[in-house]
């Protein structure tokens, strides 16, 4: 089986351990107690699905003997670039963040959606062209059997160095596509 990923500490010669779960581990270790970064990269087949991921943590030191061992677990969350094969029944925002000035694109734009009225957070990311693909978590179901697809009330929040940009409401159905289309990010 191929591994999916490349996962590496940035600047530390190391291998991880891949298991099937979709966990790396990184064994025997010996380095000091710092900041390091965790650098997550789709293979190459793969490059056209997710955007590469980078996270910082901090290694903690070894125990004593007989003291609990730290796992120094880090989470990274790949994003899906917007050539992502989704689910047909997936709910969805598609569009192009552009600058104001000339109509170019932005690329590497954090986006959080903003799902009736809650942030959930990181979502997606502009691409190299400024497109991008919002993936909504799925709905929980509904009591009634007739109570049908839900309608979800939506904003997109842009984040580009520091600066952000909030999109008004729109309203989407739950399994379908919403396109955007362009959004101008003020100021740039």
């Amino acid at each position: 089986m191929p591994v999916p990923l490349q996962v590496s500490l940035k600047d530390v010669a190391a291998e991880p351990i891949a298991a099937r779960s979709g966990v790396y581990c990184f064994t025997d270790l010996k380095l000091a107690a710092a900041n390091y970064t965790v650098q997550v990269r789709p293979r190459t087949s793969d490059s056209d699905r997710f955007f590469d991921a980078e996270k910082q943590f901090t290694l903690a030191v070894v125990p004593v003997p007989a003291q609990p061992l730290q796992r120094n677990a880090v989470t990274v969350q790949l994003l899906p670039r917007p050539a992502y094969p989704f689910d047909a029944q997936a709910t969805l925002a598609r569009g192009r963040l552009v600058k104001t000035s000339d109509k170019s694109p932005l690329t590497g734009a954090q986006i959080s959606l903003i799902l009736d009225g809650a942030n959930l957070g990181r979502r997606g990311q502009t691409d190299e062209r400024g497109e991008f693909a919002v993936f909504f978590p799925p709905s929980l179901p509904q009591d009634e059997t007739t109570a049908g697809l839900k309608d979800f009330k939506f904003k997109l929040q842009f984040e580009i160095e520091g600066n952000t940009h909030v999109t008004t409401e729109a309203t989407i159905k739950e399994g379908t596509t919403k396109s955007v289309n362009e959004i101008e990010f003020p100021g740039t």
